[in-house]
């Protein structure tokens, strides 16, 4: 009887060690402090403004587990602002926050899979779709996911539906800044090694409330915004080109619904000096309304571009003056901007200089309050000069630095406010430590 129970527990042992020899654990953090000194972020200072300084933190536990055909994460997240509770606190305010939490099935051979949980979507240069990592909390979505890779090419086809909470008999989405719905389909084919061309088409739907006079909702219905568009690289050798172009149409998220004709186009050309220096010349158009245009025909339709969720950080100047919770519905951008950047193994430095533009008439409105008459600004905007480095203290930690000047013109006080006289600058200081603290079999 001893021998057949031992037999029976070393056979047990065994199934269970060739059962997880492809299982893989692996446990990571992430702790990301970051000071930032703000006069004129997101908007000109004005002569009597005082300057902002905090230091916000975000802190990361991952969870990651891999198993042949299995995958799954967790990601647990806290997001705050050194001093924004008592060094003796006895309730928590801020309860830390499922960033991740997703399973993915693939098929044997791994040209299938199915994704599905709280996931951060992320597609191309994040012009579109993107994870927002600039900001301490990030963007994720819930949705579900079809992904397919063979050869040269990738598809893949995402659909999120959202509710405040599960109901019987309603389907009301009262959430502010999010989305009731989202469908994609999004597609990447290799041409070469150095061509690479992808597609996107993404239905974005959002609820339209009809209220009465005390605010109360007495129905609704939910409106859409197709946005659909390509992107083209390329590169080798020392040249690298990349080209993307969107278009939306669809409906406006209003009471009175207006139509939308609305564009982005983008182009980026780059050439390596040497192995350490690189320079990029760009060019960003995103479509506005025109201010001088006060024809009904006109005024019916959307003009002003909206890249939803894209990594809007990462585009148009690092002080956040457009598309950054602002600006959309706006004259849009036009953003001519030249780079030079250098790499080293320990670290890295860069400067970007942005030349702004309004993309269609900014009205000049001290002329229209004295005389009656509709009379367009000049379109340029200001400058924006933004100056980054980054080295590693050891392999896992890194610290960056920052520090950005926008010399604004009137026609930027009109458009973003504040004084153009004002100094506006702004400069941040971040530490990044990601160990592994746990990775095995």
């Amino acid at each position: 009887m001893k021998t057949i129970l031992k037999k029976g527990i070393a056979l047990a042992t065994m199934t269970l060690a060739l059962g997880t020899t492809y299982a893989q654990l692996k446990i990571s953090g992430e702790i990301r402090p970051r000071f930032e000194y703000k006069h004129g972020y997101k908007t000109l200072a004005d002569s009597a403004s005082n300057h902002g300084a905090s230091v916000d933190q975000r802190t990361r536990l991952n969870f990651d587990y891999t198993q042949n055909q299995l995958k799954f994460r967790v990601t647990l997240q806290d997001v705050r602002t050194w001093g924004n509770q008592s060094q003796l606190v006895g309730n928590e305010d801020f309860g830390i926050s499922v960033h991740e939490a997703w399973g993915e099935a693939s098929s044997k051979n791994k040209a299938h899979k199915l994704k599905f949980g709280r996931q951060e979507l992320v597609y191309d240069d994040h012009r579109i779709l993107g994870s927002v990592g600039w900001a301490q909390q990030a963007r994720s979505h819930d949705a579900i996911l079809y992904k397919y890779s063979k050869n040269k090419l990738q598809f893949h086809g995402g659909l999120a539906y959202n509710q405040m909470r599960s109901s019987s008999n309603s389907t009301s989405y009262l959430l502010p800044k999010s989305y009731k719905s989202m469908q994609y389909i999004w597609a990447n084919y290799a041409v070469k090694p150095e061509l690479k061309i992808s597609v996107l088409a993404m239905s974005v739907g959002q609820q339209v409330n009809n209220t009465n006079l005390l605010g109360e909702l007495l129905d609704y219905h939910d409106n859409y915004t197709l946005t659909s568009g390509t992107r083209v690289t390329y590169n080798k050798n020392k040249l690298g080109v990349d080209f993307s172009g969107y278009y939306q149409l669809g409906s406006t998220a209003q009471n009175v619904a207006r139509s939308v004709s609305a564009y982005n186009l983008n182009l980026a050309v780059s050439y390596k000096v040497t192995d350490k220096f690189k320079t990029t010349l760009g060019y960003a158009m995103l479509s506005g309304n025109d201010e001088t245009d006060t024809s009904a025909s006109y005024k019916g339709t959307e003009h002003s571009f909206n890249p939803y969720f894209g990594t809007n950080h990462k585009f148009n100047g690092f002080m956040d003056y457009f598309y950054v919770g602002n600006h959309v519905g706006s004259v849009g951008l036009n953003d001519i901007f030249l780079k030079v950047d250098y790499k080293h193994e320990k670290f890295s430095a860069g400067i970007t200089g942005h030349a702004f533009l309004a993309n269609t008439s900014i009205k000049d409105q001290k002329e229209f309050a004295s005389s009656g008459n509709i009379k367009a600004m000049n379109s340029y905007l200001g400058t924006e000069i933004d100056v980054y480095g980054a080295f590693k203290i050891i392999p896992s930690v890194t610290c960056k630095v920052g520090y950005s000047q926008m010399f604004g013109t009137t026609s930027m006080e009109v458009v973003r406010g504040g004084n153009m006289n004002a100094v506006s600058n702004w400069g941040y200081v971040m530490l990044i430590m990601k160990p592994t603290l746990f990775q095995g079999k």
